[in-house]
C-alpha cells in the first residue's frame, strides 16, 4: 500500500529507533502558523517527544554533516530545490554535495516530490539530471495522491513501491463576513469593489504556468459587475508576464490587479470576499492554492490535472479545455 495511516510511518519505517530528529529543508517558517505548508504538515509531530523537528538553512546543512558523523539518529527531508540560475548555482550543488555526504555517512532521505520539475524553469536539463539523482538516493518519496505515482515513477525511473502518499495539509480558516471583507480589501488596496460584484479570485505569486493572462482575456467580455482579482507578488523571472497582464488589466475596469505580497492577516479578507477561486494551472501536480479555498468551502474552478484529479465535492467545477473555462466562467 501506497498509503500511509498517519505521518509517523513515514519516518518510522526507515528509523531502526526512537527518538530522532527530522531535518526539515527548506526551514519551517514559524511565524506563519496558519499559512505555511511545512508548520501546517510538521504541526502533529512537534509536540511529540519521539521527534525533534528542525529546519535547515543553506549554512544549517553543515550542521546536518556533524549530527551524522556523531551518529545521532536523523532522516532530512528535503521538500523544495531547484536550479534558477548561474549566481544561485553555488548554492544549489553545495547542498545537493552535503546530501550525498548525508547519504554515504548513512544517512536516511526522503523527498517530497510536489511537481515533476520545478514551474516555469528555464534550466530543464539541470534540474532533470539533478531532481532524478534525488530520486534515486532518497529512501522515500512523498507524494499527494495515487493517480501520480505511475507517471512519475516512469519519469524519474524509480520503483513505485518507494512512494509514500500522504495528503496536503488542511488550512485553518479564519471566517468574517463578507461585506467586512470587501470593505477592508478596499481600504487597504485602495481598490473600487462593491458587495454586490461578483469576484473572481485568482491568488499567489504571478508565474506563467497559472495562464493567469487566459483568464483575464474571458473577463474582458464580461459585465463590469463581474470581477476577476489577481492577488500575488510577481515570481522572479516573470516581469514580462506581469506586464502583459498589467496591460489586459488596464483595459477594463473589472480586472484588478493586486502585485503585492499578501500577508497572513490579511489572505483571510480576500478568500472570504471572493464569489469562485479560478485555478488555471498548465501542467501541475499538487497545488497549496485549492486545499486553502477548500478550506474556506468556496465554489473551485479548476483543472483536471495531477492531484487536482482525486478531489471531490459540490463545490469543484472541473474543465479540460481553455473553451470549457470559459463557458463556466460565463455561466457563473
Amino acid at each position: 500500500m501506497h498509503k500511509i495511516e498517519k505521518l509517523e510511518d513515514l519516518y518510522t519505517e526507515i528509523l531502526e529507533s526512537h527518538p530522532a530528529t527530522i531535518f526539515v529543508a527548506p526551514p519551517i517558517r514559524f511565524a506563519y502558523k496558519k499559512s505555511d505548508y511545512l508548520y501546517l504538515f510538521y504541526k502533529d509531530l512537534i509536540s511529540k517527544s519521539d521527534y525533534s523537528i528542525k529546519g535547515i538553512s543553506t549554512a544549517g546543512h553543515l550542521k546536518l554533516l556533524l549530527h551524522r558523523m556523531i551518529g545521532r539518529r536523523s532522516v532530512l527531508h528535503y521538500h523544495w530545490i531547484s536550479y534558477s540560475g548561474f549566481f544561485s548555482g553555488f548554492v544549489f550543488f553545495y547542498k545537493l554535495f552535503c546530501i550525498f555526504l548525508y547519504k554515504l555517512m548513512g544517512g536516511k532521505l526522503i523527498w517530497s516530490v510536489h511537481n515533476k520539475m520545478p514551474l516555469d524553469t528555464p534550466y530543464e536539463w539541470i534540474n532533470f539530471v539533478t531532481r532524478k539523482w534525488l530520486a534515486k538516493k532518497a529512501d522515500l518519496l512523498h507524494v499527494e495522491c495515487e493517480t501520480i505515482i505511475v507517471d512519475l515513477s516512469t519519469f524519474f525511473g524509480v520503483h513505485p513501491r518507494k512512494m509514500r502518499v500522504w495528503p496536503h495539509p488542511q488550512y485553518p480558516p479564519q471566517l468574517m463576513p463578507r461585506a467586512a471583507a470587501v470593505e477592508a480589501i478596499n481600504h487597504r488596496y485602495d481598490v473600487n469593489i462593491k458587495v454586490q460584484d461578483r469576484l473572481f479570485l485568482m491568488f499567489g505569486h504571478i508565474s506563467a504556468y497559472k495562464q493567469i493572462e487566459k483568464v483575464c482575456e474571458v473577463f474582458l467580455d464580461e459585465p463590469i459587475q463581474k470581477k476577476l482579482i489577481i492577488v500575488g507578488p510577481v515570481k522572479k523571472g516573470q516581469m514580462k508576464l506581469y506586464k502583459a497582464i498589467r496591460k489586459l488589466a488596464n483595459k477594463k475596469d473589472n480586472i484588478i490587479l493586486i502585485p503585492q505580497f499578501i500577508k497572513e492577516e490579511s489572505v483571510p479578507e480576500f478568500m472570504n470576499a471572493a464569489d469562485y477561486l479560478v485555478f488555471n494551472y498548465k501542467d501541475i501536480l499538487s497545488s497549496g492554492g485549492v486545499p486553502l479555498a477548500k478550506s474556506y468551502n468556496k465554489p473551485i474552478i479548476l483543472p483536471r490535472k495531477g492531484c487536482l484529479k482525486e478531489l471531490e465535492g459540490k463545490n469543484l467545477t472541473f474543465f479540460k479545455t481553455q473553451d470549457e473555462l470559459r463557458e463556466i466562467i460565463k455561466k457563473s
